[in-house]
């Protein structure tokens, strides 16, 4: 394989200074960066030729401060693609572009108060079972439908990305049938009839 040549495409705002907390320092360090790196160089062993696929990994990524405390599952979402193709193997990584990170970003603040903590509150209506949580997505990801969605594990919108290019396409509205609750992560496609199985706090 060649070198490795890295794209920077985007980098998200961050008022971040260096932390401490176990949770955003070390391996947990915040990545604010997204990239594409179509050809990633083999380090040891041999690249396997006879593996074709894509995998998909969803990641919490902190980019602002926090409102009073923070918990690991508060970050933003992250998403990571790696794929193989019998002769390289390629990756690239975006953020998912909820209304809650899009509207924190432009505020550079963040507006959302985190799960662990209860004595402040949020300076806008959240989403999920408790309401006023940020709807994060960073939870879960599946392909349901020739899509990639990420949802939110208290209950959220379901945002479709492109399985190629891991290009933002927004929410699905399920063609105008998305229960106003949202849904639940962790949902499951049925291998026979392409149905996509969720649960939600109604």
């Amino acid at each position: 394989m060649s070198d490795q040549k890295v794209e920077r495409v985007w980098r998200a705002y961050s008022n971040l200074e260096e932390e401490d907390h176990p949770y955003m320092s070390g391996p947990f360090q915040p990545n604010l960066e997204e990239v594409n790196a179509d050809e990633l160089k083999v380090i040891s062993g041999e690249f396997p030729t006879d593996v074709h696929g894509i995998y998909f990994r969803n990641t919490e990524q902190p980019t602002l401060k926090p409102k009073g405390n923070y918990h690991p599952f508060d970050g933003d979402s992250m998403l990571h693609r790696v794929a193989f193709d019998g002769e390289k193997c390629s990756y690239r990584n975006r953020f998912v572009r909820t209304e809650g990170f899009l509207a924190e970003q432009e505020a550079k603040q963040p507006l959302w108060v985190g799960v662990s903590e209860k004595s402040i509150k949020s300076a806008r209506k959240g989403w999920g079972a408790e309401g006023y949580l940020k709807d994060t997505s960073a939870t879960d990801v599946v392909v349901h439908n020739g899509k990639v969605l990420s949802m939110f594990y208290r209950c959220g919108e379901a945002y479709r990305l492109d399985p190629e290019t891991l290009e933002n396409l927004g929410k699905d509205n399920f063609a105008g049938r998305f229960p106003k609750e949202g849904i639940s992560a962790h949902a499951k496609v049925d291998e026979e009839t392409g149905e996509l199985l969720f649960f939600n706090y109604s």
